[in-house]
């Protein structure tokens, strides 16, 4: 029973966040407009990736870690902790893009939002799903409400509500797993970053990939296509997490599954990725246009709903790629898919503008799927 209410869990935090994030943009688009929220979120988009940046790869050694010697566990936290916040000397090129006051306040974001990504693996070596699925809509509502006390467009004090918010999701998470309680033998060293090397390669693959697009549209076009697209690219997330939501249940049985096994889950996900997608997409753009009223043409939508179908064909090779050893195949997929996706949306973004963005996303997605059933097929003949 613990374990299918961890699954449950799981898959609800899993689904939740981009919901709220959803959310969180609807709400600033429709009370400040799509310009101003463009400015807010070109602004977070860089605070994410500099926190993203100094987390990569941090949760799958830890765990790893956790499991060889789970009596250090919080030592080996604490002390990955402290080595990777010493990383946030790179944030201050913050201060390069924007003026002293939002880059000092963007920083400390990063600080506060770097703490809360810190205990991803100490939440999934506990199962601790349901806890921070509260400490996630906690985080939500402190936003959203302080938005409300917000009658014009103030990006120093957005930007400060936001930081709060993950301020008190960090507290929270100390409050749950309490590791000054535990002796620590501090071991603080940059050069200790050098063991998370292959996880962190493979998970900034695969950040580069997904993200690129998102990076040049905020460099190359305007803040209100930013907000426009982040909005259109969140709400499509949800319909893709789906592939890993469904999977989830499977994810360590898969490792211990026949290949006639594996066969039959791939057949599955092909039947139900087309329907899935399309009431997906259906249900979006009825939000978007009739809701929030984004004035994007059908093809926009038709370009994104294409560009989510992949999802749910690779899902099930990359976890048989994992099962057989074979992460740098993915790896080599995840780095390949990005560098065209990265040509592409330079070309088509300054050629045809947003919408080049949503074309490379699409190719790229299709191009990785292509890669990945390669190196699928190469792997089962060996």
């Amino acid at each position: 029973m613990k374990r299918l209410l961890n699954i449950i869990f799981s898959i609800a935090k899993g689904i939740t966040s981009p919901i709220l994030n959803f959310l969180i943009l609807s709400y600033g688009i429709l009370t400040f407009g799509k310009e101003n929220w463009g400015e807010y979120i070109s602004i977070v988009i860089w605070i994410s990736l500099l926190s993203f940046f100094m987390n990569l790869g941090n949760k799958d050694y830890l765990i790893r870690k956790y499991s060889k010697e789970p009596s250090n566990i919080f030592n080996h936290f604490i002390n990955s902790y402290i080595s990777r916040s010493l990383l946030i000397v790179i944030s201050t090129i913050l201060f390069y893009f924007f003026n002293p006051e939002t880059a000092t306040v963007a920083l400390l974001i990063v600080f506060v939002l770097h703490t809360y990504n810190s205990f991803d693996s100490l939440i999934v070596y506990y199962q601790k799903f349901g806890q921070q699925l509260f400490v996630e809509i906690i985080g939500f509502l402190i936003f959203i409400v302080s938005l409300k006390f917000q009658n014009n467009f103030d990006l120093f004090m957005i930007l400060k509500f936001y930081g709060l918010s993950i301020a008190v999701k960090s507290f929270l998470m100390f409050v749950l797993f309490k590791p000054w309680v535990y002796k620590i033998k501090l071991n603080i060293s940059i050069i200790n970053l050098i063991n998370y090397w292959p996880f962190f390669v493979l998970g900034l693959s695969g950040m580069i990939n997904s993200k690129i697009d998102l990076y040049l549209v905020n460099i190359l076009l305007s803040k209100k296509d930013i907000s426009i697209y982040q909005t259109v690219t969140t709400a499509f997330l949800i319909l893709q997490s789906l592939s890993i939501l469904i999977t989830a249940p499977i994810n360590k049985p898969i490792y211990r599954a026949s290949s006639k096994t594996i066969s039959r889950i791939k057949l599955i996900f092909s039947k139900i990725a087309i329907p899935i997608t399309l009431v997906g997409t259906i249900c979006i753009w009825v939000v978007l246009e009739q809701f929030l009223k984004l004035g994007l043409n059908w093809h926009f939508y038709l370009i994104s709903f294409l560009a989510s179908i992949p999802c749910f064909y690779y899902i099930v090779p990359v976890l048989s790629l994992f099962k057989s050893n074979n992460e740098k195949k993915v790896l080599y997929s995840n780095l390949s898919a990005a560098f065209i996706n990265c040509l592409l949306s330079i070309i088509l973004l300054k050629i045809i503008g947003l919408e080049g963005a949503f074309i490379s996303t699409c190719v790229s997605q299709w191009l990785y799927y292509i890669f990945i059933k390669k190196y699928e097929n190469i792997a089962s003949r060996q």
